[in-house]
């Protein structure tokens, strides 16, 4: 392979051999530093050189002189501002050898006006999922955005939540307004810890766009009953009426809510750009819509057993159209996809006796009456479905609210690089590159999902398509790494370039399963815990 011209933005990395350990970046940094004249090459060979590779003193000397890699336009010298962060970096020892060029490079090209960048982060909370992202545009603010913010119960001696809230803590540090905003929150599917963690989130930050999954009455109720929501705990005031009560808690710190309904057969709608378009020349003009989201006004729905939500009336209450995107400037878009056809089907005979007793649990009712009319629509639903066994919670995770984001156009990465955040501790450095290609830095989000049935992965690979899925390079895999959300061969048919586990393996859940994890094993699977995250930041441009 020939030297490559960085102005078509591919991301070539040479070969690394006995004879060339160096890649691209390292090359750069290696030219700049070197004609700062204040270093030795010495003291340049120990910042590429650790224990399990030492760089040849003759190959840093040709590089000097211009003997090798001579071209600065295939191998471009970095700046003076991204050795002198380089520099610091290696100083204080934030990250390793391989780290550092990369950041020092990709920190001097967010200055250049035709780079977009982008950022996935992990948060570390245990037997649950957190993640945050941010998308930003030559000369713009940087859009941000949250899927999910929940956590299963705390190790011994840890209080319920409390990871959750020293993340959502962290995610407003980064940001100086007051209040702190996110452009765009998902939540992915209804229970107590996702519940918490969004008004957590609400108490937080402004928001621009909520978006959740929209369920007939009949399946909140279900949902209530199969988390044992109890009266007084907000959760099932909050699935009787969940627009009503998020519009209420919010006091006006919510901008819109985008409900997502049932996602159904066919592929959603095609990207704004195809796989070999470029957006026009002036894409960034003034009055260029920020945020595109394609959607109607709500409509009121039937009692359906269950009570209807009366915040659908409110303007800003909206329904995602059938595969409908929600676009950032044109460049990246997120698309939801809410499988709901598993869920229980409620007859006529069993409406006719659920609904004066969910008329009852309206938050006007007395207390003493809502909770004898929820024990009653407990125990009518065991008999009617469960023929008296008990219900299991795993059901409830059957609707969940998976969610692609990925850039959109014909695109090239730039660079790359990841680490391992880790509470109270230095972040470790990973090398990213051995492993990225240039268009697969898009990620799927699964949340609690289910991929198990053929049914459902054909509805999810029809939905979201080729493009798309070609795209998707980060796959948070289901509900922790459960074998029951999983079929044998699902990593294979997704083929992605990093598999997430958000789980806490001592926990008594042991996510996640070894059969999970065989089957993600050649797919640079990540451990997401209580202690460790992980983070990915990239840039790239349109060609």
């Amino acid at each position: 392979m020939g030297e490559r011209d960085i102005n078509r933005g591919s991301c070539y990395t040479p070969p690394m051999t006995a004879s060339n350990p160096l890649t691209i970046e390292e090359i750069g940094l290696i030219k700049g530093l070197t004609r700062r004249g204040n270093l030795t090459q010495q003291a340049v060979i120990a910042h590429f050189s650790h224990p399990s590779r030492t760089v040849s003193h003759n190959l840093v000397s040709q590089i000097a002189r211009g003997v090798s890699y001579s071209s600065d336009i295939a191998y471009p010298p970095a700046s003076e501002a991204a050795c002198d962060f380089f520099l610091q970096r290696a100083k204080d020892g934030l990250v390793d050898e391989c780290l550092l060029s990369l950041v020092a490079v990709a920190s001097n090209r967010r200055a250049d006006p035709d780079v977009y960048s982008f950022a996935y982060f992990y948060h570390p909370v245990g037997q649950g999922l957190f993640c945050s992202g941010r998308f930003s545009r030559p000369h713009q603010q940087p859009f941000r955005w949250v899927y999910d913010c929940g956590t299963d119960l705390g190790r011994r001696g840890v209080k319920r939540g409390e990871h959750v809230h020293r993340e959502i803590a962290r995610l407003a540090s980064e940001q100086a307004g007051d209040p702190p905003h996110l452009d765009l929150v998902t939540l992915s599917h209804f229970d107590e810890d996702h519940l918490s963690g969004i008004l957590d989130l609400v108490g937080t930050f402004t928001i621009g766009t909520l978006l959740l999954p929209y369920l007939t009455p009949w399946h909140r109720l279900e949902i209530a009953l199969i988390e044992g929501a109890a009266v007084g705990d907000g959760l099932l005031d909050f699935l009787a009426e969940p627009t009503a009560f998020l519009l209420e808690r919010a006091e006006g710190r919510i901008e819109r809510i985008v409900l997502v309904p049932a996602s159904g057969d066919g592929p959603a709608l095609p990207p704004l750009l195809g796989p070999d378009e470029s957006p026009p020349e002036g894409r960034a003009l003034e009055g260029e819509p920020e945020i595109e989201i394609k959607a109607e006004p709500a409509k009121g729905e039937p009692d359906d057993a269950a009570g209807a939500d009366g915040g659908l009336s409110d303007p800003k209450v909206s329904v995602l159209v059938r595969g409908g995107t929600i676009t950032v400037g044109r460049a990246w878009e997120f698309l939801p996809y809410n499988d709901a056809i598993f869920a229980k089907s409620a007859d006529a005979a069993f409406r006719a006796k659920a609904q004066p007793l969910a008329d009852q649990l309206r938050r006007s009712t007395p207390a003493a009456a809502r909770k004898t009319a929820l024990d009653t629509l407990l125990a009518l639903y065991d008999v009617t479905f469960k023929k008296g066994a008990k219900v299991t919670p795993f059901e409830r995770n059957v609707i969940t609210l998976f969610l692609y984001s990925g850039p959109i156009g014909r695109v090239a990465l730039l660079d790359i690089v990841d680490q391992i955040p880790r509470h109270r501790l230095k972040p470790i450095a990973v090398s990213p590159y051995r492993y990225w290609e240039h268009n697969r830095f898009g990620q799927f989000l699964t949340g609690d999902g289910y991929l198990k049935r053929p049914a459902q992965w054909a509805s999810f690979e029809t939905f979201y398509g080729a493009q798309r899925l070609s795209r998707g390079g980060i796959f948070q895999v289901m509900h922790h790494g459960s074998a029951k959300n999983w079929h044998k061969g699902i990593a294979a048919k997704l083929d992605p370039q990093v598999s997430v586990f958000c789980s806490d393996p001592a926990s008594k859940h042991g996510h996640p399963d070894w059969d999970v994890l065989k089957d993600f094993s050649g797919y640079n699977p990540k451990q997401v815990d209580y202690c460790h995250g992980w983070a990915v930041e990239g840039n790239y441009r349109f060609l």
